[in-house]
């Protein structure tokens, strides 16, 4: 019987092909976790445009985030949009808020993500609006501005909660919310619409048109917005 000689090269292959296959589950697990993430995002993508939750959207949405957080804890993006459905369950009164379940996710997410500013800014959205919490959720507003003072989502929550809160705000705090009204203002046409619809809805039109007339200098373009936009 002829001998089987094998070199250097043949061992490395069939050890490269062991492993894949030892892998081969885990990689399998982790992009079932990925599509059903997916699947999640797409109702709360729909939802974020304006369709209204149906119980069964809600249910759907809920079981594809879930199991893509059951496979793996530690993916700071399934633990916010574990989070952000369950959100949408509370608005859409489809679910009762758990607000130990809530804290768990966002902090967890912060902690695999320090530097993240969406984490930080959806938690502060959290506690403001559903754990009415606004002692709680203002330190992470601040880390939010501190790592992403230009990004879309953190204007946005920083401007709802601090027009939601308004009355009760600190002078500082309210700087802190007129410097970030003057950021939307000058970023970009969906930016500064979205300043304009939170401040109507709030009330607060006349002191964001008083403070962006007065008491910031802003573009050629930024002021006449303000004056046959904003302010008219």
């Amino acid at each position: 019987m002829k001998r089987i000689s094998w070199s250097t090269r043949n061992v490395v292959y069939a050890l490269m092909m062991l492993a894949l296959l030892a892998l081969l589950p885990v990689l399998l697990q982790k992009s079932l976790a990925n599509a059903y993430h997916f699947k999640s995002r797409f109702y709360i993508d729909q939802w974020q445009q304006g369709a209204k939750p149906t119980s069964l959207q809600y249910a759907n949405a809920l079981l594809a985030a879930d199991y893509a957080y059951s496979i793996d804890d530690q993916n700071p993006h399934y633990l916010l949009t574990l989070a952000k459905v369950m959100e949408w369950g509370v608005f859409s009164q489809l679910a009762q808020p758990n607000k130990t379940v809530f804290n768990q996710l966002y902090i967890g997410a912060i902690i695999q993500r320090p530097n993240w500013p969406n984490a930080y800014s959806d938690y502060a959205y959290n506690l403001a609006f559903i754990q009415k919490d606004i002692v709680q959720a203002w330190p992470y507003l601040q880390q939010a501005l501190h790592y992403g003072p230009y990004t879309p989502e953190v204007l946005h929550q920083t401007l709802a909660i601090g027009f939601a809160y308004w009355p009760s705000l600190t002078v500082s705090q309210k700087q802190t919310v007129f410097s970030t009204a003057h950021i939307a203002a000058n970023a970009n046409w969906k930016m500064r619409n979205d300043l304009k619809q939170l401040a109507l809805e709030y009330r607060l039109t006349s002191v964001m048109c008083t403070y962006l007339t007065y008491a910031t200098p802003v573009s050629a373009n930024v002021d006449k917005w303000i004056k046959q936009d904003m302010c008219r």
